[in-house]
């Protein structure tokens, strides 16, 4: 049986808006809306947008039910969970979902309470090359992850090590380690390379026209 596949429709917006709860814990309100911002979303029916909330009330639940800790199944099954929807870059590339590279603009500021190697990494993620095929999804996945590390460095002597897998888990979704770009076969080295040897190039006829 053939499905067809039809963009956005009103049903689907009102589906969406119909879901959102202002009760969810902040990082669960920016995931949601992240997904409503991005354009994996246009794809989207009423039954993803049903499904997703039942993702992000559990992912609120896990962030609201401790202040300084979360559950590691939860957690572990949330990112499961958003995969589904195709949340992050690594997830797009693997099923060979082709989105151009572009700015993406809606980065939160890092929250004062987060552990500051959290804020470093959450930081770090803006800087690096990855970063320009992320959507408003990828950004809110990382806000996500950077709140579940404070709560996991938080622990100090007491941290685990199953969560610190799961943790892992959400960087390589990032895209955020060498290992996990070259598994996803971007190549953020040769690209900007290309772009010194085209510089280098137009330099050079520049330099020949002048003579």
């Amino acid at each position: 049986m053939d499905l067809t596949v039809t963009p956005k429709t009103y049903e689907n917006i009102a589906a969406r808006e119909d879901n959102f709860d202002p009760s969810w814990h902040p990082a669960a309100q920016l995931l949601y809306r992240g997904f409503s911002d991005s354009p994996v979303s246009l794809y989207f029916e009423p039954s993803d947008w049903a499904t997703l909330r039942i993702v992000i009330e559990s992912a609120s639940a896990s962030l609201l039910r401790y202040e300084d800790r979360v559950s590691l199944d939860m957690v572990g099954s949330v990112i499961k969970g958003l995969e589904e929807f195709l949340a992050t870059e690594a997830t797009r590339r693997r099923l060979r979902i082709e989105t151009e590279p572009q700015p993406c603009a809606g980065w939160h500021e890092p929250e004062e309470y987060w552990h500051p190697l959290a804020t470093a990494w959450y930081e770090s993620l803006q800087r690096s090359g990855q970063a320009v095929f992320y959507q408003a999804s990828d950004v809110a996945f990382a806000y996500f992850m950077a709140e579940v590390i404070t709560r996991y460095l938080g622990a100090g002597l007491k941290m685990s090590g199953r969560l610190l897998d799961v943790i892992l888990k959400g960087c390589t979704l990032l895209l955020a380690t060498e290992a996990s770009r070259r598994i996803a076969r971007m190549e953020l080295t040769k690209i900007e390379s290309r772009n010194i040897d085209a510089e280098i190039t137009a330099l050079m006829e520049e330099y020949a026209a002048a003579v």
